[in-house]
């Protein structure tokens, strides 16, 4: 139902990105030592036929620069990149979904400064 949902509001919404920034650790540190923040961020696009972009790509590349973007504006210096993951959702809603195809990129990463 979510995926569905997700699939009629994202034309209305399609090419932009969200994130979360988290702050508090418990104290903790990481190899490197202690983070600022941990930054989540979440790029939404829509492809015609599974891979050909409208207007702003959600894939990879562009979600990185969307990353250090926020990183930058919130003081960041440097960024460790733990985890990445990209879905292309062509099969939620055959066969609309196989010419608009929701793709969404997230990632999480630990910003220094």
């Amino acid at each position: 139902m979510k995926r569905i949902c997700l699939l009629l509001i994202l034309p209305l919404v399609f090419n932009c990105a969200t994130s979360e920034k988290a702050t508090r650790f418990n104290g903790l540190t990481t190899e490197s030592g202690k983070p600022d923040h941990y930054l989540r961020t979440t790029s939404y696009g829509l492809n015609v036929l599974v891979i050909f972009p409208i207007k702003r790509n959600a894939e990879f590349p562009e979600a990185v620069e969307y990353f250090s973007e926020v990183a930058k504006k919130n003081k960041g210096s440097k960024i460790r990149i733990i985890q990445k993951e990209t879905s292309k959702w062509f099969l939620v809603l055959p066969p609309i979904s196989f010419v608009l195809t929701p793709v969404i990129t997230e990632i999480v990463g630990e910003v220094y400064d």
